[in-house]
């Protein structure tokens, strides 16, 4: 009885060992298992998103694209055109040498650069802008130039502005204040004119420049000298330096001493013009 309980006890010893042993041997195999698993899983996943990403990118490319033909579509043809700025020059004019043209697409062919380009060659045009107004209006902003004066070339007249830029060469009177006593050695179409009398042509064109805007008008100006001689009228002239008409004028003086000698009607004689504002008048013409 005793042998047989303890061979019972021997057997239960040896499958317990036997399980433990089975138990061990299968462990590197459910992890080795494990493993594989979350590889498999980690693949799924990545193929998702990847699948996810592509979706994503060809919507977003269809909706670029649909932007686009739609930007390209006929709603945004140019169909008007406008011009801002302009002085010496009708907008039709403007808008026949800039080569602007409707029925071109506002956005991806409005031509602004050549348009630009054409504005640009034309001395009249200190500067050019283009703009657009959604869905169809094109917009050519221009800074034009100011005709200040005209000089004697010959048989013809030159059109300068403030800065002396020569605008263009005409054979009819552009009806311009009219500079005279210059000694020009060249003429260039959209380039500064040169001429010996380069300090009081300069200074002549601001005080042009300040005539314009203090409601003044000279109909001629003889710069041969220092002192210059601008003639209101024929038989009418101040007579200074262009500095002390220039502060004449932008003081009003100037215009209060020539509004009375017109109540007095007076149109003949000499304002001279001195130092501190200082101005007399003489009946006689002094063009000595």
């Amino acid at each position: 009885m005793r042998r047989t309980q303890k061979q019972d006890f021997r057997n239960l010893d040896l499958l317990a060992a036997k399980k433990m042993s089975d138990t061990q041997e299968l462990r590197p195999n459910e992890v080795l298992s494990g493993v594989l698993e979350a590889k498999q899983i980690s693949r799924v996943k990545r193929r998702e998103r990847r699948r996810r990403i592509i979706i994503r990118l060809l919507i977003l490319l269809a909706i670029i694209g649909a932007v686009i033909l739609f930007l390209r579509s006929r709603y945004f043809e140019i169909k008007d055109i406008k011009v801002e700025g302009m002085s010496y020059y009708t907008g039709s004019e403007i808008i026949s040498m800039s080569g602007a043209t409707t029925g071109r697409n506002l956005i991806f062919d409005s031509g602004k650069a050549d348009i630009i380009d054409a504005l640009n060659s034309n001395p009249y045009f200190k500067d050019v802008n283009v703009k657009r107004k959604l869905p169809s209006t094109l917009i050519i902003q221009v800074e034009e130039r100011p005709q200040t004066a005209a000089i004697m070339f010959g048989d013809s007249f030159i059109v300068i502005d403030d800065e002396g830029i020569v605008l263009r060469r005409t054979d009819v009177d552009p009806k311009l204040t009219l500079l005279t006593g210059l000694t020009i050695s060249k003429m260039t179409v959209g380039e500064k004119v040169d001429a010996e009398e380069k300090e009081v042509l300069s200074t002549t064109l601001h005080m042009l420049n300040t005539m314009r805007n203090g409601d003044m008008y000279f109909k001629k100006i003889d710069v041969a000298r220092v002192v210059i001689r601008a003639y209101i009228y024929d038989n009418l002239i101040v007579k200074g330096t262009p500095g002390e008409i220039n502060e004449a004028i932008e003081s009003g003086e100037l215009q209060k001493v020539v509004t009375n000698l017109f109540e007095q009607d007076i149109s003949r004689g000499t304002i001279v013009m001195g130092g501190d504002s200082y101005m007399s008048f003489s009946p006689e013409l002094d063009e000595d």
